[in-house]
């Protein structure tokens, strides 16, 4: 997953950073930018018309990850972008697959 969105901290300018969001779940962000934000910082990832509001708890690099302060809406995060959520209907499960899968759509 790789999506680009804008950052807004409180140490960073006003209109914000770009930003790339890595992964996703409904708890928290992946996020990789030039300038990451410190540990414990509270900061905003605007992607289209959602805001992920939530503190920086890992800084590794470019890469930090967010704990959301409210659950993310998975699907409204990725409805406009060519990645989907796809529940997959299979009959494997004993194999440990999830129902949930990330697919890229052409």
């Amino acid at each position: 997953m790789s999506l680009s969105a804008f950052m807004i901290s409180e140490y960073g300018p006003d209109e914000g950073v770009q930003v790339r969001i890595l992964n996703a779940a409904v708890g928290g962000l992946q996020v990789r930018a030039d300038a990451p934000p410190k540990l414990g910082e509270i900061v905003e990832i605007k992607h289209r018309s959602l805001t992920i509001r939530g503190e920086v708890i890992r800084v590794e690099g470019k890469r930090f990850a967010i704990k959301a302060s409210e659950p993310i809406d998975l699907e409204q995060l990725l409805a406009k972008s060519n990645l989907a959520t796809k529940i997959a209907l299979t009959t494997h499960r004993s194999v440990g697959e999830s129902p949930l899968h990330w697919s890229n759509q052409d």
